[in-house]
């Protein structure tokens, strides 16, 4: 498969389910023929059948469906499906809200809580033909989250686990922003001192949102079958909670890398 720059496979199974991990900076589909070379795949993208189109080193004719989306900026778990048959069923589940979705965000400042519920009103855009009349329509956006480090030095920092119930465009970017803990890098709706103080000091101008973990079950084919497979937190992650004024972050990130190459190897 022509799968772009630093997509990693993370999963396979033999129905034809295959979960990719999707690196910052690709897009989930191109939306023009120049954007193919930083899509998750490297080819036409039919958005009427929603599936990414090309020919293989043997001539043939392959498809792949996309089931969900990722932002550009967002990084981590993403799904595939490569049997025309099983799409309908798992992009039924995700409508009917039965997949979990898991992330984690580096915010600024911290929740109020370890843990909590937000079930927001969020105003989103509606199209009426040609025109995009904005903040047209109020939509519910419920979402869980828990607290799981703050920074003891640096910027003042947040790891956190969020949890969506719904599925609204750029819902949990929005949610934080207006649960005032806005996600650090976030271009539209986070700080944006906030993100140049940090891009400064660290060189980091990412936004730190990443898709860790899916879970669902399927019928198909008279088998139950789960699916369960999760993204390693992006290193960028953890340096920036211990990063520290005058530190040099290339160090810093290469150390922690050193750190989790040893951890694999001994874990073997």
């Amino acid at each position: 498969m022509p799968f772009g720059k630093g997509v990693r496979i993370l999963d396979y199974n033999k129905d034809g389910v295959l979960v990719l991990e999707k690196p910052t900076g690709l897009m989930s589909h191109p939306n023009r023929k120049e954007d193919e070379k930083r899509s998750l795949l490297n080819a036409y993208y039919d958005f009427r059948m929603e599936c990414y189109r090309w020919v293989d080193a043997e001539g043939q004719e392959r498809e792949a469906d996309l089931i969900h989306r990722l932002d550009s900026a967002t990084s981590g778990v993403i799904l595939l499906s490569l049997n025309r048959k099983l799409t309908p069923v798992i992009k039924d589940l995700f409508a009917r809200h039965k997949v979990t979705k898991i992330y984690y965000a580096l915010v600024k400042g911290s929740p109020k809580g370890v843990a909590g519920v937000w079930d927001d009103r969020l105003m989103k855009d509606r199209k009426n033909g040609n025109r995009i009349i904005r903040n047209a329509v109020s939509v519910r956006a419920k979402s869980r989250y828990q607290l799981i480090r703050k920074a003891r030095a640096g910027f003042p920092l947040s790891l956190i686990k969020l949890f969506p119930v719904t599925g609204r465009t750029h819902q949990l970017r929005l949610q934080c922003s207006k649960h005032k803990i806005p996600i650090v890098g976030d271009q539209t709706y986070g700080s944006f001192s906030f993100n140049r103080d940090v891009k400064s000091e660290t060189r980091i101008k990412r936004l730190m949102l990443h898709s860790s973990e899916i879970i669902f079950s399927y019928y198909f084919n008279g088998v139950n079958t789960k699916v369960q497979v999760s993204a390693p937190l992006p290193l960028e992650f953890d340096a920036l909670l211990d990063f520290r004024p005058g530190m040099d972050m290339e160090k810093l990130l290469i150390q922690k890398s050193l750190m989790e190459q040893n951890s694999k190897m001994s874990g073997r």
